[in-house]
Parts: structure tokens; C-alpha cells; sequence
């Protein structure tokens, strides 16, 4: 489990600052994990990163644990597609201030409005790239197909990235 740890995947991750990026990296989605290792692991790994967020910000009125679940569960049932390499991004752009100054508060609303306001950019980013991806296919038909195989290698990189989770649980 400790290869799960947060640090470690910030470390992973650090040079993944863009929803491209996101999009391009291959980590696995909450559902995905959810489906591995099952919802209580999957909720608890929200709360470990809402914890390591709390612990990071030096303010008064920090977030209860009961606060921490809620809003761990609501992200797991509204963001369920985002993945591992999404969620850095949100807990990062909260440290650096990006998602704006948080004056003595960290609470269940604010943390699910980053959510919603990276979702939302996520999705135009998604959008943008599937156009993009549509237009090449336009022309030559064995693109269509390499492009095809290389979703299947991601897909298997994926899954042995979950898979080496899975044996150190």
C-alpha cells in the first residue's frame, strides 16, 4: 500500500500540471479502482488525500472527519470518471493558491466547487481532443486501427498499473 501513498504518486506526477496531461497519463479512474479494490478503499484513498491537504494548509477552522468522509463520498459518486493523475492536479492548484486564497476555511463545498470547476475543464478538454481525433481519422483508415492498438496498450498499462497496487494490498 505504501506505493499507493500520496507523496509518492505527487512525486509520480509532478510533471503532469495540465488536463492534457491528465488525459494523456495512464492512471486509473476512482471507477476503475472502486472496481479493483472496492468503494471503502476507494473512498478512503479520497479522504487520504483531503487529510494531506488539510495537514499542507496552516488554517484555523480545518475540516472534522465526519467533513472529510462526506466529501470524500460525494466525490467518489459525482467524479467517479476523473483519475489519479486529475486529482493531483485539483490538490495542487489548491497549495499553489490557483483556485484562490483560502482565508482561514477548507470545508466540503469548497473542495467539491475545484472539483466541479476542473471537471467542467476536463470535459471541453476531452471534447477538444475527441474532434481532433475524429478529424484524423477522416482521411486513412489504418490510422483508425493504430490508434485503436495503442488504446489497448494504455488500457493494459493501466490495468498493470492497478494490478501492482492490488498485490501490495
Amino acid at each position: 500500500m505504501k506505493d499507493f501513498a500520496i507523496p509518492k504518486i505527487q512525486k509520480q506526477l509532478r510533471k503532469v500540471s495540465t488536463v492534457q496531461a491528465a488525459l494523456e497519463a495512464e492512471t486509473p479512474s476512482l471507477a476503475v479502482i472502486n472496481k479493483k479494490f472496492g468503494e471503502d478503499f476507494t473512498q478512503a484513498y479520497i479522504e487520504g488525500w483531503i487529510v494531506h491537504l488539510r495537514e499542507f494548509l496552516n488554517i484555523g477552522r480545518k475540516m472534522t472527519d465526519e467533513q472529510t468522509q462526506e466529501t470524500a463520498m460525494l466525490i467518489l459518486d459525482e467524479y467517479y470518471n476523473i483519475s489519479i493523475a486529475d486529482i493531483n492536479i485539483i490538490f495542487k492548484r489548491a497549495k499553489l493558491g490557483r483556485w484562490g486564497q483560502i482565508y482561514d476555511r477548507l470545508d466540503g463545498q469548497l473542495i467539491l466547487s475545484w472539483f466541479d470547476e476542473y471537471f467542467q475543464e476536463r470535459c471541453k478538454a476531452s471534447q477538444e481532443k475527441s474532434i481532433l481525433e475524429a478529424d484524423k481519422y477522416k482521411g486513412d483508415p489504418y490510422q483508425r486501427f493504430s490508434t485503436q492498438a495503442k488504446n489497448k496498450e494504455q488500457a493494459a498499462k493501466v490495468g498493470a498499473f492497478i494490478e501492482h497496487f492490488k498485490d501490495k494490498k
